[in-house]
């Protein structure tokens, strides 16, 4: 499947690769505008949306609510996310018991599959200290 990008959304997604990393909608503007783009936050949130129902990009919701975007890699991360302070740490997801039969599965459910995320939930040491 070939998807023709606009100028913004191509804009969007270079950045995106220059970063290789997640980015909130809002910093994503703010990066955009350092760079004289001149494209909306409104724009912005709307490229998002699009981007991410293509499965080009993925979308993650931090405890506080945030969503957080990156590209879609072939590697990919879990999060241990601390619902006190906030703090989300990056678990590499190199032997993740759901990778390894997940595309086979959704392939026998006629389902096309993007990407998974695997959130965990609780308190960081500090906070446990705390």
């Amino acid at each position: 499947m070939f998807i023709r990008f606009t100028k913004n959304q191509q804009e969007i997604l270079h950045l995106l690769e220059q970063l290789n990393a997640e980015i909130s909608a809002q910093e994503l503007h703010i990066k955009l505008r350092e760079n004289t783009s001149k494209i909306g936050l409104a724009t912005v949130y709307r490229i998002l949306k699009i981007l991410h129902l293509q499965g080009v990009i993925q979308e993650r919701v931090t405890t506080n609510g945030e969503s957080l975007y990156q590209l879609i890699k072939h590697s990919h991360y879990h999060h241990l996310n601390c619902i006190s302070c906030g703090k989300s740490t990056i678990l590499e997801a190199k032997n993740c018991p759901i990778d390894n039969n997940s595309f086979q599965w959704s392939m026998a459910q006629k389902f096309k599959l993007y990407y998974h995320t695997l959130e965990f939930f609780g308190l960081c040491e500090n906070c446990q200290n705390e």
